[in-house]
């Protein structure tokens, strides 16, 4: 019973009991009055002498019950309520707004006040069905039919009721119970037509709707249910509130189905504001539009295989416990904006279909804080909006499935980022970002671009065997640890004359391992590199543009087993990074140099290296310089870790492979310089394993003694036919050494007899030289010939150098008029 200044007045006394029978009206509806009973001084009657015309004991006087909204700041009403029912016939107020020791003192019994109510439905007065501020017992009405002729709202505002029991009941009329206090309420398997007013009401026991159906709006919004609610498996046809409700234990909305016809636009159920203190299970609800804004959960939140069919919004909500949302299916726009979440957030299997607004966000956890982990394993997204999110734990997206873009901006993982295996079918951007834990990302799969522009990687990065098929920018990004792209496809897409994959300006201050990647078109513009550079085994298979730095510990780029087609590979004017070439397949590349030309190529470390097209012309000037060497390399503190050692044997391959480019190329010039680097290892080798293959037999010995003898011979006359000064000097100079030696070695026979003459010394070294010339030009006139054995002998070799060094003579000229090797 409220207090007692809006009733007015309590039990009677003897004068208004007096004054009330003086002014009862008919007879027939006033019961007999047999006096007092002993207990009560003789003020009430007893039970058996009220009749049932009299309405349980009711005067003609109307109940003085009034409520004054003035008086309660919490009221609804707007003006002062005046209680329209007939007054007790004990006392000035009506059965409804007897307080439960004044209904035991008259002997009113709950059967009564039920009694009363239902003859209440069909009067004509609407006013008859409103009890403000009543004071109710336990109604129950298990398998009733609530319905009157009129159907008017049955009126409870700021009523006391001891309970409502429903069960398999139908309720025909609308229900006001705000500001109520209710016990236990129980509308199991109930039907229910009106609409049900119960803001600010308070249940004080259990509310339970199980399987049952509200055919019209339902309105809890700030309510307070300190029991248990249990809505499972019913149905809310039309728009139903909870917001600002606080439900202080278990919440259990299991298989319910809520809808909304009338404005496809609102949010047929609302949550907005709510605090759950207990555990809140929503597992296998249909809710069509709903909004759980603001709410709080303070306890374990069960959406498990909910199925949302409408919009969505969870923004500005605190998960204070787990957050179980897993499978659950959202076939429109949800939002998760400003959401907090600080425990376990499950989203395993979850389906974000979005729907057909495709200009707005089909999920969004903009703004939203995960303070544990944040598991979307298995999900599937259409357009999704993390953007400015926080994940203090773990963000999983194992398999995840992205089908439209994934904005993502501005992110931040302080735990683990697992994106193992994820498919990205639309652009997905990460600008700005920050991963302070480990990113993994092996097998994922971005179909579209996706840029990670200007993030951060605080930990380790592993993207091996990931896919990136169309354009990839890691531009300005910072790799904080060791980053690692194995087996990584760069594909690109469509827009041909862009860089494909892009890591300009980006800082790798730990290792970057891209080992076997595939790169369409890639690019390392300005970006730094302070640990280890792998690109073993990887292949550009269009371009490749690198101008790296070295930062505050020396680095090298290792191409090792490497395949670049085409691009620039330039050195910048700053710290000098070396590259190694060893066995890489070099296409159409230009190295550059932003410094001087003369030490370009001591940078790069070419061991058996494929030069496919690579033009030297480019670097004519620095190979004179250097004598056309190209095998030697300048290393430092960083280089070192070699796949192929450089013997003679790599190197005299390295030019091998060289001199067949420069050819293919039609650059004469080097295809001769490196034909002589090769033959000159050549003879090294085989001198080397003369000195160190204790193995070999004699005979082997004696051929490879040969070919390094003719090696050196060949050297040493004509630079293995491309040194045509050197063989011509060879040629043209050789007989007037043999003239010598015939004048000195003599005599020779004229046809005046002995050459030599003291007398005339000028003459006979002449005659020397004459012969010496006849002889190796093979013209032999017979005017003088060779006499004793010395004469003879040297004339014999003579002839055999004739035919040697005029073939070699030959040799070379071809060679130089063919402009081939």
């Amino acid at each position: 019973m409220h207090d007692s200044q809006q009733r007015h007045a309590g039990v009677g006394t003897d004068e208004d009991a007096t004054t009330d029978s003086e002014t009862t009206g008919d007879e027939s509806t006033r019961g007999e009055s047999t006096g007092g009973d002993p207990t009560t001084n003789g003020r009430y009657p007893t039970a058996h002498a009220r009749t049932r015309g009299d309405a349980d004991g009711e005067r003609s006087g109307r109940c003085r019950y009034t409520f004054d909204p003035t008086e309660r700041t919490d009221a609804s009403l707007r003006t002062t309520w005046e209680c329209p029912h007939p007054a007790h016939r004990e006392s000035n107020v009506c059965v409804f707004h007897l307080s439960a020791d004044e209904r035991a003192a008259l002997d009113v019994s709950p059967k009564d006040v039920v009694d009363r109510l239902f003859e209440n439905l069909h009067a004509d007065d609407p006013r008859m069905n409103e009890y403000v501020g009543a004071s109710l017992p336990n109604l129950p009405l298990t398998y009733q039919r609530v319905d009157g002729e009129t159907n008017h709202v049955l009126n409870f505002q700021h009523a006391e009721i001891e309970g409502i029991d429903l069960t398999h009941g139908h309720l025909a009329h609308g229900l006001n119970v705000r500001e109520a206090t209710l016990g236990r309420v129980t509308f199991e398997d109930a039907t229910v037509t009106g609409d049900v007013e119960a803001e600010g009401a308070v249940v004080t026991d259990a509310l339970d709707t199980s399987e049952a159906t509200f055919e019209q709006d339902v309105h809890f919004d700030g309510a307070t249910f300190e029991g248990p609610v249990v809505c499972d498996e019913t149905t809310f046809e039309e728009d139903t509130t909870f917001e600002d409700a606080t439900f202080r234990e278990t919440v259990a909305f299991r298989n319910a189905t809520t809808s909304g016809s009338s404005h496809v636009l609102a949010d047929h159920i609302s949550f907005a504001g709510a605090n759950f203190r207990d555990e809140a299970h929503f597992r296998q609800t249909d809710f069509q539009y709903v909004t759980f804004a603001d709410a709080t959960f303070e306890s374990r939140a069960d959406f498990e295989h909910t199925n949302f069919e409408g919009d969505t919004v969870f923004d500005d909500c605190v998960f204070a416990d787990v957050a179980d949302f897993d499978e659950a299916r959202f076939s429109h726009d949800a939002g998760f904006t400003g959401a907090r979440f600080e425990a376990l957030a499950e989203f395993r299997g979850v389906e974000f279909d979005g729907g057909s607004r495709t200009a707005s966000d089909d999920v969004t956890f903009e703004d939203a804080v995960f303070e544990g982990e944040a598991d979307f394993k298995l999900a599937r997204f259409r357009f999704a909006d993390f953007k400015s999110a926080r994940c203090r734990g773990e963000l999983n997206l194992d398999r995840a499935t992205f089908h439209a873009r994934a904005e993502c901006r501005e992110l931040v993982v302080e735990g683990e980022t697992n994106l193992h295996r994820a498919t990205f079918a639309a652009p997905a951007v990460f600008a700005d970002a920050r991963f302070e834990g480990d990113v993994g990302g092996v097998e994922a799969t971005f179909e579209s671009d996706v840029t990670f522009g200007e993030s951060v990687f605080a930990a380790a990065v592993t993207f091996d065997d990931a896919r990136f098929l169309d354009d990839t920018a890691f531009e300005s990004v910072t790799f904080e640890a060791d980053a690692r792209f194995r087996g990584t496809a760069f594909e690109g897409g469509a827009n041909y004359r862009e860089q494909n994959c892009s890591f300009d300006e980006t800082t790798f201050e730990g290792d970057a391992d891209f080992d076997g990647a595939r790169f369409t078109n890639g690019s390392f513009w300005d970006t730094t590199f302070e640990g280890v550079c792998s690109f073993r085994g990887a292949v550009f298979e269009e371009s490749a543009t690198f101008r790296v730095r070295s930062g505050l510990r020396p680095t090298y780029v290792d191409l090792t087993d490497a395949t670049v087609e085409s691009g620039n590979i330039v050195e910048s004017g700053g710290s000098v990074v070396p590259y190694d070439m060893t066995k890489t397949t070099l296409g159409d590349v230009r190295l550059e140099g932003e410094r001087a030309e003369g030490d370009l190529l001591d940078h790069f470390r070419f061991c058996l290296t494929d030069f496919d097209g690579f033009d030297f012309s480019n670097h004519h000037a620095y190979l004179e310089r250097n004598d056309w060497t190209i095998h030697d390399f300048d290393e430092n503190e960083a280089t070192g870790n070699y796949a192929v050692e450089a013997t003679n044997e790599t190197i005299e391959e390295t030019y091998r492979k060289a001199q067949a480019s420069a050819n293919d190329v039609g650059d004469t010039p080097a295809s001769r310089e490196f034909e002589f680097k090769r033959y000159y290892y050549n003879r090294k080798k085989n001198a080397d394993i003369l000195l160190n293959e204790y193995s070999l037999n004699a005979w082997s010995r004696v051929k490879k003694s040969a070919s390094v003898g003719l090696n050196l011979f060949m050297q040493v006359t004509c630079g293995y036919g491309n040194r045509l000064p050197r063989i011509a000097a060879w040629t043209f100079l050789l007989p007037a050494v043999f003239g010598i030696f015939y004048v000195l070695g003599g005599p020779l026979e004229t046809q005046a007899g002995v050459v030599w003459n003291s007398a005339d010394p000028a003459g006979t070294l002449f005659d020397g030289l004459y012969y010496s010339y006849i002889s190796f030009s093979t013209v032999g006139y017979g005017d003088i010939n060779p006499l004793g054995w010395m004469a003879r002998l040297f004339a014999m070799s003579q002839g055999m150098l004739n035919g040697l060094f005029f073939t070699l003579l030959t040799f070379t000229l071809f060679k130089r008029v063919l402009g081939g090797s």
